[in-house]
């Protein structure tokens, strides 16, 4: 079943010259797929994730999220559809600085009410797959950049969202942190079998996904699937960055 369904997607910047950002961007995501989106400076890459995530509407075609059209939505109804459907992930981390880890993660299941039975319940299911228990009592200011990413990543998905959306959610990391941060959203997709639509300029982070979907001046530029073979696939990643002009990493 397909989760995310994009389909014609315009998107137009209005002002005294009109900026075309995105154009008849079509695009399918299956339930428990792990997919990437890549692409120059520019290309449009953000502004795909923006409209996806209702932070930025487009100005022709449509989106669905789980069958739903969020852009069909009334204001309340959208707000309540963002907190239940999405789940999102920054680069620079947006915790509260005067809550401590546990009440960051907390915080979606907080807004719309949870039982406290059913919030402990996920605290302990999330904080265990992420490996982050013992950081509960802290502020975010005590912890590490990989360990606020963990928080975040928590946080994002304690609501057991029908979409994961990341922004290059590895951008403020080093490279240890990149590559456990990497292997955690795998870890997510997998074991919860939740949905994720990264954007990533970083051919060795886009190699832990299943699909990388590349784009160039706003529009549909080609995919390439991981199949059994992750050097080979980052390798197609970077061929197809070179193409573009892209940024990658080296793979290890």
């Amino acid at each position: 079943m397909a989760i995310l369904e994009v389909n014609k997607m315009n998107k137009t910047y209005i002002g005294k010259v009109n900026y075309e950002a995105l154009k008849n961007i079509t695009l399918s995501v299956e339930e428990g797929e792990f997919v990437a989106i890549m692409g120059p400076s520019g290309s449009g890459k953000t502004t795909l994730l923006n409209c996806i995530s209702t932070i930025d509407a487009p100005t022709g075609g449509t989106i669905h999220i789980n069958k739903i059209s969020p852009y069909a939505l009334k204001e309340e109804e959208l707000a309540a559809f963002r907190r239940q459907q999405l789940g999102f992930v920054f680069q620079d981390f947006n915790l509260v600085h005067t809550l401590t880890v546990q009440e960051n993660i907390l915080l979606p299941l907080a807004l719309d009410r949870v039982a406290q039975d059913v919030m402990m319940e996920r605290l302990a299911k999330v904080t265990t797959i992420l490996g982050i228990q013992h950081l509960l009592t802290k502020r975010t200011f005590e912890i590490s950049g990989g360990q606020a990413q963990r928080v975040a990543i928590a946080r994002a998905i304690i609501h057991e969202p029908t979409l994961l959306l990341a922004d290059e959610p590895t951008g403020n990391l080093d490279t240890k942190s990149v590559k456990d941060v990497m292997q955690l959203f795998t870890t997510v997709n997998q074991d919860m079998n939740t949905t994720i639509l990264m954007v990533t300029h970083d051919a060795y982070v886009a190699s832990f996904c299943q699909r990388v979907v590349f784009i160039k001046d706003g529009e549909f530029y080609n995919e390439v699937y991981k199949g059994n073979n992750r050097q080979q696939f980052y390798q197609s990643i970077v061929d197809n960055l070179a193409f573009l002009g892209g940024v990658t990493h080296d793979f290890s």
